[in-house]
């Protein structure tokens, strides 16, 4: 029966681990098209905003926009050193080789070092989307200039 709970905790564990591998993979994929986004509204910006009298400031806030939207872009989409997506299989064997006659506690202890990861792992993602979130709003807000030289809307 213990062995049983020592397997369910550990499969839970490992599977818990697999998600949020994949929560970062997404994560990063839509950054990575935040920024192509961003980059290409900055580039239709140039020709409209040079042409017209009051797009100086329209033109700043678009640019501090675009680099508010990429700069975290980019802090999300580099590799983390801290991001423990999967365990070495030398480092589990020789941590837990003195317990190779007893998978229960192999289990046990590697549900508690996968949760200890996740865990950890969490705090990091919490970053990440934080990052994704103000690159959202600063792409919103080029966009929004974007849209204001395009259709004539400055006074």
């Amino acid at each position: 029966m213990s062995d049983d709970l020592a397997s369910l905790a550990y499969e839970a564990a490992l599977r818990s681990l697999d998600k949020q591998e994949q929560v970062l993979s997404e994560v990063r994929a839509r950054t990575g098209t935040l920024v192509a986004v961003s980059a290409l509204a900055a580039s239709f910006l140039g020709r409209p905003v040079r042409d017209h009298p009051h797009a100086t400031a329209v033109l700043l806030i678009a640019v501090i926009a675009f680099a508010t939207s990429v700069a975290p872009g980019l802090y999300v989409v580099v590799p983390k050193r801290d991001l423990i997506v999967s365990l070495s299989g030398v480092a589990v064997y020789e941590g837990l080789f003195e317990f190779g006659d007893d998978m229960e506690e192999v289990r046990r202890r590697l549900a508690y070092e996968l949760t200890y990861y996740r865990d950890e792992n969490t705090r990091i993602l919490g970053k990440l989307f934080g990052a994704l979130r103000v690159a959202t709003v600063a792409l919103a807000v080029e966009i929004l200039c974007l849209v204001a030289v395009v259709t004539g809307t400055l006074a």
